[in-house]
């Protein structure tokens, strides 16, 4: 499934399969892009924040180490939003979803295990459709949205990834979610296009029930190879 907009005018520029664009899904790591705004508006913390690792492993080597707010956005660095979230509180959290509008607001986590502020977004109860990231993604590269100028500039700067083509510059985020045994069952890639004359394009790209076993690799090179492959659908 893919969408692109005019953030603008709200335009439909291409889409793709778009019957499945009203269906909710989990966010994953895309929801670092919620999460974020949240964080600098509430300023719990700035592009100066060092993310402290505790030394003890956290899944993936290059969450092993200390983070920044950029290189969390980058490796999507999940025990970094973990200590974001309980550190904003659940309260707060449903505040910001409910002024962002954000899918089905519900960030309850898994059914009796209490653990929304850790699980939510994680494959749970948080769930958000390509049609409303859309939407979302208009408000934040229009500043269509109640929190501070400084929280989505610090946000959309943290996203930014490479220029394309005449100067047009890619900001994005992916997501991925899995099942028990690493399977991988969703994944997203979605974010802003700015062209050289500063014309704005937002886009969604999902995957639904891929089936195929997940094989970590370095995540800049994952990134560098997702990138090259989907540029094609969004060189404006």
């Amino acid at each position: 499934m893919f969408l692109l907009y005019d953030a603008s005018t709200n335009a439909e520029i291409a889409q793709f399969n778009k019957a499945k664009c009203a269906t909710q899904m989990a966010p994953d790591s895309t929801f670092k892009i919620a999460l974020s705004l949240m964080a600098f508006d509430a300023e719990i913390i700035d592009q100066k924040t060092i993310f402290k690792w505790d030394k003890t492993p956290k899944g993936m080597e290059i969450w092993n180490s200390n983070h920044t707010p950029k290189t969390w956005m980058q490796f999507s660095v999940v025990w970094v939003s973990q200590e974001i979230t309980q550190k904003i509180g659940l309260n707060k959290i449903k505040n910001y979803l409910k002024d962002f509008d954000y899918g089905n607001q519900d960030f309850s986590g898994d059914k009796e295990r209490n653990n929304g502020l850790t699980e939510a977004w994680l494959e749970s109860s948080l769930k958000i459709s390509p049609e409303e990231q859309i939407q979302f993604l208009r408000k934040i590269i229009n500043h269509n949205l109640p929190v501070k100028n400084s929280a989505i500039e610090n946000t959309i700067e943290n996203m930014y990834l490479q220029d394309l083509d005449n100067s047009t510059k890619l900001y994005g985020k992916t997501g991925a979610g899995f099942t028990a045994n690493r399977t991988l069952q969703n994944g997203w890639f979605e974010g802003f296009i700015i062209s050289k004359s500063g014309h704005k394009y937002v886009f969604v790209r999902t995957y639904r029930k891929l089936g195929v076993e997940f094989n970590i690799k370095h995540k800049s090179q994952e990134k560098c190879d997702h990138h090259s492959k989907h540029t094609k659908f969004i060189k404006i």
